[in-house]
């Protein structure tokens, strides 16, 4: 990022360029087993995969986004289910003759809540999260103050209390959809074909936050099997609701992390990222991405697998920024040439591009400036307005350009370092404002 500012009445100028980096070094981790969510138990049994993600830290969360998964993992949804109000009361959720029936413990009270089928039972979104703080060793808290009007209210869980506008709410999985239902934890029956919406139902997710403001990730890779020689594309999306009907459509989401194990890049603008490997097996990829001012996202399950296959060409590539975060070319008046960027010295430039022993191939490192750099009113400042160079020597500077350039090379199976230096120069009759631009540099493989 360019944050180019100046003082129109002087017409100087303050750059800082953040670097973009591109994550080209092999991705390894360990792989976790696979999950048949279409399998049950036994026969009849409804087995689905519940995910409960909390806030990683409650009081930050409104501005980061960021979560944790509080329990993960496949349960049996019970055909009934005693659960407990946060004041003590108990209720018996269960089917008997073709009817969903609620009874009160303490009084014997009961309550039609509607056609149910038998052999399913009373599998609820509630009788799920019951079996799995069971099976997790979680806690969870409910209100019956609803009931039976609007159902049950499911006010906390392990800790998290709801409050104001944030507390708890779920998704279900149906097909190629991933909607929040309109009906409260007790009321939506998994396994139940006339539910919105309708079965099957092989994952709920009951997550803290806004509701429809937080939407669920998913990967989507361009294929399930790739050689390891190559880089594999990926896509990040995210389930966007049209309202509570269950419809909704996936829609890309940039600057998303992409994950094997703790191993992650970052997607573009475009919602994709180019992911390599330095290992042949079987990876599951997950994806996660932090509030961006109008979306929470829920972090993706790990059904998005990929199987590595063939040679193995791995490429270690870094990125160290010399100076402060991002480039600075500090105060410029108009018409000034080769103004240094404040962190480089003689000694080093203002970025140095390494090369890690591990990589297999000989490799081109290369740069180039993404475009233009333009302010908010739509100023441009020209790419050839910055130079680069691999020695301290402004004379020896070449004007960076929007193709990408080869700075040097390395060769494999040894550590490589190479600064690069740059200047700026101002036109003289550029117009004083603030511009934005990226710079970015790479490491492929020689004659690729």
């Amino acid at each position: 990022m360019l944050d180019f500012t100046c003082a129109r009445a002087s017409c100087r100028y303050r750059l800082r360029a953040m670097v973009a980096m591109l994550l080209l070094a092999g991705l390894v981790c360990a792989v976790p087993p696979l999950h048949d969510w279409s399998a049950s138990a036994a026969d009849g049994d409804l087995t689905v995969l519940v995910r409960v993600l909390g806030p990683a830290n409650q009081s930050t969360f409104r501005t980061t986004g960021e979560y944790r998964t509080i329990w993960s993992g496949e349960v049996v949804v019970p055909r009934e289910v005693t659960v407990t109000a946060y004041n003590g009361r108990r209720y018996r959720l269960y089917v008997e003759g073709g009817r969903y029936l609620a009874t009160r413990l303490s009084d014997n009270q009961t309550w039609d809540l509607g056609a149910a089928d038998n052999s399913l039972g009373a599998t609820s979104v509630l009788a799920a999260l019951h079996q799995a703080s069971l099976d997790g060793g979680f806690s969870y808290r409910l209100t019956d103050a609803y009931f039976p009007g609007m159902g049950f209210f499911l006010s906390g869980i392990d800790g998290h209390i709801g409050t104001g506008s944030v507390g708890w709410s779920y998704r279900v999985w149906s097909g190629d959809s991933a909607p929040c239902p309109s009906l409260s934890i007790d009321r939506f029956l998994l396994g139940y074909p006339g539910m919105t919406p309708p079965a099957p139902h092989p994952q709920v997710v009951l997550y803290w936050g806004y509701g429809v403001d937080c939407r669920v990730l998913r990967v989507v890779p361009d294929t399930d099997v790739v050689q390891c020689s190559d880089t594999l594309r990926a896509a990040v999306q995210c389930f966007a609701d049209v309202g509570y009907a269950g419809e909704g459509t996936w829609e890309p989401v940039p600057a998303a992390q992409v994950c094997i194990g703790d191993d992650c890049c970052l997607t573009g603008d475009d919602g994709f990222a180019e992911v390599g490997f330095s290992a042949t097996g079987d990876f599951a990829l997950t994806a996660s991405a932090g509030y961006d001012g109008e979306h929470y996202y829920l972090p993706s399950d790990d059904s998005a697998r990929v199987a590595v296959e063939g040679e193995c060409r791995v490429i270690s590539f870094t990125i160290v920024d010399r100076g402060a975060t991002g480039l600075d070319f500090g105060l410029a008046t108009c018409g000034v040439q080769g103004q240094p960027e404040s962190g480089q010295t003689a000694e080093h430039g203002a970025v140095t591009l390494e090369i890690g022993p591990e990589t297999t191939v000989d490799c081109l490192l290369q740069l180039c400036a993404s475009d233009d750099a333009r302010s908010s009113s739509g100023a441009l400042l020209p790419v050839g307005s910055f130079g680069w160079s691999t020695t301290p020597s402004w004379a020896a500077a070449v004007a960076m350009t929007s193709d990408f350039a080869t700075a040097g090379s390395a060769p494999a199976g040894q550590s490589t370092s190479l600064d690069v230096w740059h200047w700026l120069s101002v036109p003289a009759g550029q117009t004083p404002a603030a511009y934005a631009g990226a710079f970015c540099y790479r490491a492929v493989a020689d004659g690729s």
